[in-house]
């Protein structure tokens, strides 16, 4: 067996496979469909959408085939995408690059091959649409035609796939800071709600003196800010807790889980960090963060956000630039 030898542009290929968010995603109709019209057109007991990850091939869609997914050195797919136009093998044992494959000599038993490079935009192979059986055989012109067509297809789809996540990720982003918008927010909070309790943490922060510096210098100033802010976030919360901006100069975290002590000692990290990146940058602004924990789960959203804003002012009655932590638990019965 000789695996396909990786291509000259695989970072950049694998970049662009990933920007899809397709992979190890369920099953969907149209792709099925495109599988299942590849085989009956084309007269093969097995077809599949087959998209070559680092080490795997994997199927999102697949008529035949007893797997959801292969070895990469084992894919007669890793070789198609090597090339720009459709790869024909008629017999796999008669193939040098095959005859002791494992898909050849084991389940389930391929000996013809014929597949088509998914190749996007940008021109990165991304996989391939292909058919194939377990007799030997060719392709006619208008066969091979059908495929190429098909082939194009998937790839229509898969665009529109990777446009509808974008769409999604757009309405969940603040357009200024690049952070989770409220909408994001509240769905990761109706997830938190509706899945099996573990306490949950939150900090609320308003800036203080933003609006001094909106009207000394202007909203442009004020953006800067803003951006600035995020910027400090996103370097002191964790790679797994959720920041977002919720509107004006009100920000969230909610860090994916803490105790009530690491809660505080966060909420003291960022208003730290956020003071310093400040004074660093010369403006008068600090921020205000009410630190809570819900021990127990709370009735409704509005529940989390009142009680996180009521700390946050708190912190402001208290003289600002500051934390104020506390602890919510179910009234006793």
């Amino acid at each position: 067996m000789q695996p396909a030898p990786i291509p000259a542009n695989e970072i950049e290929r694998l970049a662009t496979l990933r920007s899809y968010a397709i992979l190890d995603t369920a099953c969907e109709q149209s792709f099925d469909d495109i599988a299942r019209l590849a085989a009956r057109l084309l007269g093969t007991r097995m077809a599949a959408v087959s998209l070559v990850d680092a080490d795997r091939q994997w199927f999102k869609a697949k008529v035949g085939l007893p797997v959801e997914e292969t070895p990469r050195d084992h894919a007669f797919c890793a070789h198609t995408i090597l090339g720009e136009t459709p790869l024909v093998v008629p017999d796999a044992h008669r193939d040098p690059r095959f005859s002791d494959n494992p898909l050849v000599v084991g389940d389930p038993g391929v000996r013809f091959y014929a597949g088509v490079p998914l190749v996007a935009p940008n021109g990165h192979a991304l996989g391939s649409l292909c058919v194939t059986d377990s007799e030997s055989r060719t392709l006619s012109a208008d066969e091979l035609e059908t495929l190429v067509s098909l082939a194009r297809t998937v790839m229509t789809t898969l665009e529109l796939h990777r446009a509808m996540i974008q769409v999604r990720q757009l309405a969940m982003t603040d357009a200024l800071t690049g952070l989770a918008n409220r909408a994001a927010l509240l769905h990761a909070l109706e997830e938190r709600l509706r899945g099996p309790w573990v306490p949950l943490s939150l900090l609320y922060l308003d800036l203080d003196g933003f609006k001094r510096v909106n009207d000394l210098h202007g909203h442009a100033a004020g953006d800067v800010v803003l951006r600035r802010v995020a910027e400090i976030l996103g370097a002191t919360v964790g790679p797994r807790d959720l920041t977002a901006r919720i509107g004006g100069d009100e920000f969230i975290v909610l860090p994916a889980r803490l105790d009530y002590d690491a809660l505080a000692a966060l909420g003291e990290h960022v208003r730290a960090a956020v003071a310093a990146g400040m004074a660093e940058q010369g403006w008068p602004v600090t921020v205000s963060i009410g630190a809570i924990q819900f021990f127990d789960r709370p009735r409704d959203l509005g529940a989390i956000l009142s009680a996180a804003d009521a700390l946050m002012y708190r912190a402001k009655l208290a003289g600002k630039d500051r934390v104020v932590a506390g602890l919510e638990r179910a009234a006793a019965a």
